[in-house]
């Protein structure tokens, strides 16, 4: 009986943490969403996903951004992304880890251009408290 009444309570938690996960994921897209607006970018909600994963014994939390641009706007396009995510995180006070833009470019092709970046950075680039050329010189290519 106690086994039954422990697995009830453990899937419960799961069961509220994935469910508060999602309502700070919701929450945070409509914040990011005002700036990808006022730079005429569609993000649509399924590009904005927070995920999480272990790495070195500790979870992280990651924040990934999917984002589409015209071959000559890539850079603007990730500059776009993260200071969304900074703001997002920033109005939300969301404990994101790590920040993930993903840029897809049409050409012959499409390429995609993705780099990653560490959540306080993010932050302080959104603030306007980190330069530009010193954010983007921080950035995992991948």
């Amino acid at each position: 009986m106690n086994i039954k009444k422990l697995t009830i309570i453990a899937l419960n938690l799961l069961l509220l943490a994935s469910f508060s996960m999602a309502q700070s994921s919701s929450t945070m897209y409509k914040e990011a969403q005002k700036i990808f607006r006022s730079y005429r970018y569609d993000v649509d909600y399924a590009d904005f996903q927070m995920k999480t994963y272990e790495e070195d014994g500790k979870n992280v939390l990651q924040l990934l951004v999917i984002m589409k641009s015209g071959r000559n706007r890539f850079d603007e396009a990730l500059l776009v992304g993260y200071a969304a995510s900074g703001a997002a995180i920033e109005r939300t006070n969301t404990a994101i880890d790590r920040v993930s833009v993903v840029v897809k470019v049409q050409y012959k092709e499409e390429v995609s251009i993705a780099a990653t970046a560490d959540a306080g950075d993010v932050i302080k680039l959104y603030k306007e408290k980190m330069d530009v050329s010193m954010f983007m010189g921080r950035l995992t290519w991948h």
